[in-house]
């Protein structure tokens, strides 16, 4: 009987070393090949790479010639920022699966992989704790205008008062709203429990039991929006999601509203967002992701005093290189002795 052969693609994020664990499946019968992707050296240039996908779709970027040349009799192929495009699923003649370890799947073209009867597994919560964990933080901040205060403190200005002075509260008294109640909302619920915030939820995809029983209250997203003191963002992009928020959503929210965004750009139509702060119809913003990055040093959130911003980095943790590895070792061990795999994102495929 034929092994199965693996292929490990590894990049400046998950590196040679993460990627080695993956030779534990050598004990359960896998040929395991590992290549680098050099291209994709730091997490500057993958940050970078995988924003070029997402506004631009997975031909946007170029082909990882490693992959692409050692990928023909590979059976599985694991990468963490590489594309497995038309060109590899094309190349890989005899490809069963592909682990991509990232909570995203942009950089895997999945209609190709599921008409070929590909299965496609991912790494769902690999930074959930990170961004939850920063979510929260970024709630706090814009709250209680502690990234404005050190800023402040730099520039030489000692501020007692602040803009949304009248409106700077203990979470114990607030109500945040989460759009989303996947891995992260479900995590970011789990952290404000200890603030004693009132926590509602938007998620047509999530059974209402679920959500209650988590503590929350599950409502429509036009109550949300009306209700929330903080409303944070934790969707993934699609043509469904695309400009989720818009003029429209924004002025149905408080005036004293906080807008949070730690998930994707393309979720918002910035201009609108822009807009809002602007023209004070929301109280202020925490942003950490952006149509155009790095910043440029002309955007008008620049010119704010209502917005807390970040620069893409919700996800940075020592351990979301770790948890991605361990997930898709887990999924793949599954895999190796008939087991079902957790992660799949096409499960119709089988096989």
């Amino acid at each position: 009987m034929e092994k199965v052969k693996i292929l490990l693609v590894s990049d400046g994020g998950i590196t040679n070393e993460l990627m080695e664990q993956f030779y534990e499946l050598e004990e359960y019968g896998a040929e395991i090949t590992l290549v680098e992707d050099k291209e994709m050296y730091a997490m500057g240039p993958i940050t970078d790479r995988m924003l070029q996908i997402e506004l631009n779709g997975i031909d946007a970027a170029p082909t990882c010639q490693p992959l692409l040349e050692a990928c023909a009799d590979k059976h599985i192929i694991v990468v963490h920022v590489a594309s497995i495009n038309k060109e590899v699923i094309h190349a890989a003649k005899k490809l069963k699966v592909v682990a991509v370890l990232r909570g995203g799947i942009e950089n895997a073209d999945l209609t190709a992989l599921t008409e070929k009867g590909i299965t496609l597994i991912n790494a769902p919560w690999r930074s959930a704790h990170a961004v939850a964990d920063f979510s929260v933080g970024m709630m706090i901040a814009e709250n209680k205008n502690i990234a404005r205060s050190h800023k402040m403190i730099f520039d030489g200005q000692w501020c007692k008062n602040y803009i949304n002075q009248e409106y700077i509260h203990d979470m114990r008294t607030r109500t945040v709203g989460l759009v989303g109640f996947g891995h992260i909302g479900q995590r970011v619920n789990e952290r404000l429990v200890g603030f004693g915030s009132r926590v509602i939820v938007y998620d047509p995809y999530i059974d209402p039991k679920i959500i209650e029983e988590a503590g929350c209250i599950s409502v429509t997203f036009e109550e949300l929006l009306k209700q929330s003191d903080f409303v944070s963002v934790h969707l993934r992009l699609s043509e469904k999601t695309k400009h989720f928020f818009s003029e429209k959503e924004f002025s149905k929210m408080k005036k004293t509203a906080y807008f949070i965004n730690t998930a994707r750009s393309g979720l918002v139509d910035t201009n609108a967002l822009v807009n809002a702060l602007q023209n004070k119809d929301i109280g202020g913003a925490a942003i950490d992701v952006y149509d155009i990055e790095p910043l440029p040093n002309d955007h008008p959130f620049l010119k704010l005093n209502n917005v807390t911003l970040t620069s893409h980095i919700a996800g940075t943790s020592a351990d979301t290189m770790r948890n991605s590895v361990e997930i898709g070792l887990e999924d793949l061990k599954n895999y190796l002795q008939g087991l079902p795999m957790k992660n799949i994102v096409n499960p119709k495929i089988n096989n």
